[in-house]
């Protein structure tokens, strides 16, 4: 069964809700050249997760970031700016679109025939039963998906930055880097040891747990809330191989890690830990340094996704420009005006920024 069914079966056979908490969408799927494509559709702006609404993307995680804005009056002024945006997007009708290829995670990835598919074929079917929805298509870069990346751009697709991600694609530079080989030394210390989670109830709530420590307390609270119920069944479907990091000393789960791979590219979706260890603990580093040992000793390519750039690149990760692809000509105008002007934003300030930065 491929990946992409499996998740459908998993999302189909009870109440999306209760999987991912605020996931608020519908599920379906196509059949193309025999391979099985889900697809979210979302109707309008309701409390959601990122992965299904463009609005909690581009709002929700904006007014987050205020409070990094140390200036009262930038901060006030910022907020006017975000609310006068989202009246705009809600205009606009930004939440009534198709996601295809979503598997409800920070980063999707592609099964090998989505380099030879017939996307035309795809689109015309998606249109063809919602006729009034964007469609969208996640996380495409162009060293993952260089034939997808040019066949959508052929056909009509706008490409939209949404970020920028960490690809560790260059097993020897990871391996000869410094930081890697003093990152190595923390997976032999007695103390601290990784082990499988496997199915027991509370290790998924534990799981839990420690996820939403560092991703919805520490990072955003808009990020997705995944739940013990959901990673046991992904777990149990050998979607998700989820490992613990075990305190020998204290006899307690502090980390956790969670991998899962298609098509030679494994992804991180899981990673938190507990906040109350100092620093000099290296929880973080303990989970990284696991995490890419996994990817590299399967002869993968590991997209580490956004966030943390220095950490990553000195340890041998390559930054690389992740795009977002819309198609709107089927729509009308309202609908239309409002991708464009995201597109506008994202091409000549959003994806500079991001260079420039290095986010």
């Amino acid at each position: 069964m491929s990946y992409s069914k499996a998740i459908y079966e998993i999302f189909n056979n009870t109440i999306p809700s209760t999987l991912i908490k605020k996931l608020n969408t519908k599920f379906d799927y196509y059949k193309i050249n025999n391979e099985f494509i889900i697809t979210t559709i979302t109707n309008e702006v309701k409390q959601n997760v990122y992965v299904a609404s463009p609005y909690a993307l581009l709002i929700d995680y904006s007014e987050d970031e205020l409070v990094k804005i140390e200036s009262k009056f930038q901060r006030a002024f910022s907020r006017l700016l975000i609310k006068t945006f989202a009246s705009f997007l809600r205009y606009t009708e930004i939440d009534k679109a198709q996601t295809l290829n979503n598997y409800m995670l920070s980063t999707n990835f592609f099964s090998e025939k989505w380099e030879s598919l017939d996307i035309v074929k795809l689109e015309k079917k998606a249109i063809k039963r919602y006729p009034e929805h964007t469609l969208i298509i996640r996380s495409v870069n162009k060293v993952q998906n260089p034939k997808l990346f040019e066949h959508l751009g052929q056909n009509g697709w706008m490409a939209i930055v949404s970020r920028q991600v960490y690809l560790f694609d260059d097993k020897e530079k990871w391996r000869k880097s410094r930081n890697t080989m003093s990152d190595k030394k923390l997976l032999n210390e007695a103390r601290f040891e990784f082990c499988k989670v496997l199915d027991d109830v509370k290790a998924f709530e534990r799981a839990e747990a420690l996820y939403g420590f560092l991703y919805l307390e520490k990072y955003s609270e808009h990020n997705i809330r995944f739940t013990a119920k959901y990673l046991q069944l992904l777990v149990e479907e050998k979607l998700l191989d989820l490992y613990f990091l075990r305190d020998n000393e204290k006899m307690n789960y502090v980390g956790v890690v969670g991998m899962t791979e298609e098509a030679k590219v494994i992804t991180v979706p899981i990673v938190g830990y507990d906040m109350d260890y100092e620093q000099k603990e290296a929880l973080y580093r303990r989970l990284m340094i696991f995490a890419t040992s996994y990817a590299m000793h399967r002869d993968c390519l590991l997209n580490l996704s956004s966030g943390a750039p220095q950490f990553k690149t000195l340890r041998g990760a390559r930054a690389e420009l992740e795009y977002m692809f819309v198609k709107v000509k089927h729509l009308g105008f309202r609908q239309r005006i409002g991708w464009y002007f995201i597109a506008f934003l994202s091409k000549y300030f959003y994806a500079p920024l991001l260079k420039r930065l290095k986010l």
